[in-house]
């Protein structure tokens, strides 16, 4: 079992911007989500269009059972696990891509395309 895998979890924007955007955790009006910060006027250029791409922490957490069910599953073959370059598809659509995978770290670049629509 991987514990505390979420401490090492770095969410990135990818929704096309030319530099790398982390998300930021932000409280909602009922609970907890990842934003991208383009999506505040403060946070962006003059006439930069503002990001809405988005995770709730409900689907945070199917993506952190999804990445540790593929690192176990690695772990009890006696296979080391990289998933950098894995990508995938949840059911509503949100698409996940492993930008680097590392002992202490795993960078992952969320697309949530029913956010943008």
């Amino acid at each position: 079992m991987i514990k505390n895998l979420w401490k090492h979890i770095t969410l990135t924007c990818g929704n096309g911007h030319t530099e790398e955007v982390v998300m930021d955790l932000k409280q909602g009006p009922l609970s907890l989500f990842y934003a991208c910060p383009k999506y505040y006027p403060e946070n962006r250029k003059e006439k930069e269009r503002a990001c809405a791409n988005r995770l709730n922490l409900v689907d945070f957490e199917k993506m952190l059972d999804h990445m540790t069910e593929k690192i176990e599953k690695g772990m009890d073959q006696g296979i080391e696990v990289n998933l950098t370059g894995y990508q995938y598809r949840d059911r509503k659509g949100t698409q996940y891509t492993v930008l680097r995978h590392s002992k202490d770290d795993l960078k992952i670049e969320v697309l949530n395309r029913r956010a943008l629509k």
